[in-house]
């Protein structure tokens, strides 16, 4: 989603300049002969075309695919590559300007994300509900009309899967390409039978079940197993498997049996997400299954990304092979799960937030974490009182990984200084890029959030971005924390008297604010 403030994402003209230098023979007179305003539509389109590929930030690359309609064209391939439809409104009016006749767009589209009724936990204001089914047509109608020919994954995150099956039969006749699906689950029960589960040679699949704040007391059928049609799918008639994901919110009174995943054989598989789910069943112990799934792992050489749920029906420990799982770099479970770990060297992202973690936790943590030469990204929850040595810990977590670009850090207990953790940021040899803080804050003491970031850049010069969350009572689940404000700022040079720069990024409505950057897979964020 493109992010706008009061600001905008700068061209990047140091990149333009550095590549033209090396493709043109004639640097000075291929300026000469274009004035500051118009030299950058005249640029070979392969070099605008290399300049896209290499940008990080969907900003950049739609600033440059606006200085010209030429350059615009050239870019549609990779501004409409990845569409993810964050709510309703985003769902009705794209949807409405694809079928109106935009086949240069759709025929772009490679991933499509639809999220109608969607509630974003960081906006004050209610969700405005759509007919889930209206969008099911429309995507069909897409579809049909051959317009999504090029399509190869698909993931529908409503607030229950399609009443009409036949958008899943439809998507696999008139989408030959299409080989990553998945579906987020309501309260009603799994349709066996359902067309979600007559595909094959599926590279990628997810199944997600979430539950809403009003759904507490909402009774949920009992539901053990997963249908057997979704194992004989994956397993039987998906060998060349890379992501599989199978979440449930920490929230939810569901829980899946996913013991049946051992069983799996995938020689490509590179991303396994288990989220709260069993691996015990009824009637019978964790014991049972902790070596089938050691042995699992240890057969699939080549995972990249593991994360692993953090129920009391789930191995506790892992045991591996020291040459096990060379090629795994990011993961996201339980400390007891980082310790068994055989790579520790090797990963450069690591996320603890299924559980909060103590003071006497951290301590542990911080003497895992020295291990971890590679590591550039921590998501951490703590959970710490007001007697706590605020400042110690974080000297301590910080002092442990100097190698952090990227830090995520959530206290969900009392309220605490920020200047504790301020200064421990400022005695560190952390280079930070990116810090979120999630916070409790009293709510008579309203925080200053530019100020506070102003004072955070002035720590640690190398800081770019900053997200600052905070709310006025403490939480039980990340998934549900009541946030009073959320901010994220942009930290921007420095001013003529040597103090950084701070802009807020705030979210505003764009007919572009659909696109979306092909992006490697991430961690799940706290919001």
């Amino acid at each position: 989603m493109v992010s706008s403030k009061n600001w905008e994402s700068p061209l990047p003209m140091s990149m333009l300049r550095s590549l033209i230098k090396q493709h043109t023979a004639d640097w000075r007179v291929f300026l000469s002969n274009n004035d500051e305003r118009n030299w950058v539509p005249r640029v070979p389109l392969d070099i605008i075309i290399e300049i896209a590929e290499r940008l990080n930030s969907i900003e950049d690359v739609l600033s440059l695919s606006l200085t010209s309609s030429r350059i615009y064209a050239t870019l549609l391939p990779v501004l409409y590559a990845s569409v993810d439809l964050r709510n309703s409104r985003m769902c009705k009016h794209t949807l409405e300007m694809l079928l109106s006749g935009r086949s240069d767009v759709t025929r772009y589209i490679r991933r499509l994300v639809v999220r109608p009724n969607h509630i974003d936990r960081r906006s004050q204001q209610p969700a405005k509900h759509i007919d889930e089914e209206r969008v099911v047509k429309s995507i069909m109608k897409l579809a049909t009309a051959g317009r999504l020919r090029r399509l190869t994954s698909f993931f529908w995150d409503g607030s229950e899967v399609p009443q009409d099956d036949s958008l899943w039969s439809t998507l696999r006749v008139c989408c030959p390409d299409l080989r990553s699906v998945g579906s987020n689950v309501g309260p009603k029960m799994i349709n066996p039978d359902s067309e979600l589960f007559c595909f094959d040679d599926l590279t990628g699949f997810t199944l997600t079940a979430k539950t809403l704040p009003d759904e507490w007391d909402t009774f949920l059928p009992p539901e053990p197993e997963l249908p057997d049609q979704l194992w004989d799918m994956l397993i039987d008639r998906s060998p060349r498997l890379e992501q599989l994901r199978i979440d449930v919110s920490q929230r939810s009174r569901r829980v899946w049996d996913t013991r049946r995943v051992v069983q799996g054989r995938w020689p490509r598989l590179r991303d396994l997400e288990l989220g709260d789910c069993s691996m015990a069943g009824n009637g019978s112990s964790r014991i049972f299954m902790e070596t089938p799934f050691m042995r699992f792992l240890a057969l699939h050489s080549n995972l990249e990304h593991l994360r692993l749920p953090s129920l009391s029906s789930f191995p506790k420990a892992i045991v591996l092979p020291p040459s096990s799982l060379p090629h795994l770099r990011e993961f996201a479970g339980n400390v007891s799960h980082v310790k068994g770990l055989p790579n520790l060297p090797h990963i450069t992202t690591l996320s603890l937030v299924h559980q909060p973690l103590s003071d006497k936790m951290v301590s542990l943590v911080c003497g895992t974490l020295k291990h971890m030469k590679s590591l550039t990204s921590l998501s951490i929850w703590l959970h710490l009182d007001a007697e706590t040595d605020h400042y110690g810990i974080f000297r301590n977590l910080l002092d442990s990984c100097r190698g952090l670009t990227h830090l995520d850090l959530a206290c969900s207990e009392a309220p605490w200084d920020i200047i504790e953790f301020i200064s421990a940021f400022r005695g560190s040899r952390v280079q930070l890029t990116t810090l979120s803080l999630t916070r409790v804050e009293r709510a008579a003491n309203e925080p200053d959030l530019p100020k506070i970031v102003a004072r955070l850049a002035a720590a640690n010069s190398s800081l770019r971005k900053v997200t600052l969350r905070y709310s006025f009572t403490t939480w039980v689940f990340l998934d549900s924390i009541p946030y009073q404000r959320v901010g994220t700022f942009v930290v921007k040079g420095s001013s003529k008297e040597g103090s950084p720069l701070v802009m807020e990024k705030r979210t505003k409505s764009c007919r572009r604010s659909f696109y979306r950057r092909p992006l490697s897979f991430q961690l799940p964020r706290w919001i």
